[in-house]
């Protein structure tokens, strides 16, 4: 109350003020422009320019609350920025597309304040600042498209993907670890997850992935099953590694029936066995595997084991030469199991008859090994060096002895 008394007492002695200056000195203006003049007290002039003020004011408050209401003016001009946000946005995305990449992230950032969906011209500029190897400007980009607000998956899914070109593969299941559980049925989001376990050869999630990629036509059936084999053989050459003899025979009993019957499956299986010193188990599925399908390298394989009964695995073996005679691989594996049986001269015979056929380092080098035990040293001598020169000569060997 008591400044509102104050108010008008000041405005009272401001009028008394001006009324007495005018009635002292109304003052004189004159405004002549050609045949014209204009005569005028200055306090009329002051009036009229304060007057002219107030009105433009008035006036450019309502352009621009017109302008802001979507006007013609505002309309015009909203267009025409979506128009030239466009043409920079195509331009960006040809640069793009022929890989003048600093062209495509300059256009594309310009853009992105007239775009309709700017998250994607910055995922693109992160892409492009990638492309020549910016990793601050990319991140900087990825920080602005989730700033915008309009789409936290596709940020997270292209930070994955760059993670992961990088070789950030750690930082990449973390950037993917909430959203699997946001939309476990993603086709992008799995393929990346298949990628990254892949490529730190965690074959153990990758078995779990299966089923999912499969599900949701990430991969073929043709394609998972080519997958799953590869991922098996892998997850048992590691746990045998590893030296983890109960976790292979559990994953062994995990296995499909399709891929128990597989072969490549089977000697990544038995082999892991045997080195872990269980040959028996070993002896007893390469035995099972060769009912179901001959395979040379099964057969090789069977002559490196070392089953629970050398003379029945020998005995076991050679019923098979009837109809593979003229197997290499399997007189081979006969020679080393005579060997183990400690019948010299069958295991010679064996070995030689091998070398007839194929001349393979493993076979020169059993009879090298045999004939020192034996006391030729010098024939010895000319076996392992005839071996070593095939080994040269032919990359392809067969397995040797555990």
């Amino acid at each position: 109350m008591k400044r509102l008394f104050l108010s008008v007492l000041a405005a009272l002695l401001v009028a008394a003020a001006l009324a007495a200056a005018i009635a002292y000195d109304p003052g004189y203006i004159l405004i002549a422009f050609g045949p014209y003049t204009l005569e005028t007290t200055v306090w009329v002039g002051v009036a009229l320019v304060l007057l002219i003020l107030v009105v433009m004011y008035v006036i450019i408050l309502l352009l621009h609350h017109s302008v802001r209401q979507g006007s013609v003016i505002g309309r015009w001009r909203a267009g025409w920025n979506e128009r030239r946000g466009r043409q920079l946005t195509q331009r960006g995305l040809l640069a793009y597309v022929e890989g003048h990449f600093e062209r495509a992230r300059v256009m594309l950032d310009r853009a992105a304040a007239r775009a309709e969906s700017p998250v994607v011209n910055y995922l693109l500029a992160a892409r492009a600042a990638h492309a020549q190897g910016e990793e601050k400007l990319c991140e900087l980009y990825l920080l602005r498209a989730q700033r915008s607000g309009e789409d936290d998956l596709a940020v997270a899914i292209t930070r994955a993907e760059l993670q992961l070109q990088r070789g950030q593969l750690q930082e990449a299941l973390t950037t993917l670890a909430p959203l699997r559980q946001r939309v476990a049925k993603h086709p992008q989001i799995l393929k990346l997850l298949q990628d990254i376990y892949v490529a730190l050869r965690d074959w153990q999630n990758v078995l779990e992935l299966l089923p999912q990629l499969r599900r949701h036509k990430v991969l073929t059936r043709e394609q998972a099953a080519g997958f799953e084999k590869v991922a098996t053989v892998n997850l048992f050459n590691e746990l045998a590694a590893q030296g983890q003899l109960e976790k292979l025979r559990q994953h062994w009993q995990q296995v499909p029936r399709q891929l128990e019957r597989d072969t490549e499956v089977v000697i990544a299986y038995a082999r892991g066995l045997a080195a872990l010193n269980a040959g028996a188990e070993a002896e007893q599925q390469v035995r099972q595997q060769l009912k179901r399908e001959w395979s040379a390298e099964l057969v090789a394989l069977y002559g490196t084991l070392a089953g629970s009964d050398p003379a029945r695995q020998l005995a076991y073996a050679e019923q098979w030469l009837p109809q593979h005679s003229s197997s290499a691989e399997l007189l081979l594996c006969l020679g080393r199991l005579a060997l183990r049986n400690q019948l010299w001269g069958k295991a010679r015979d064996y070995f030689e008859s091998s070398l007839k056929i194929t001349e393979t380092p493993q076979a020169y080098v059993e009879l090298g090994r045999l004939l020192a035990q034996l006391g030729q040293h010098e024939r010895s001598s000319s076996y392992y060096e005839r071996g070593l020169l095939v080994s040269l000569e032919n990359k392809k060997y067969l397995p040797v002895a555990l």
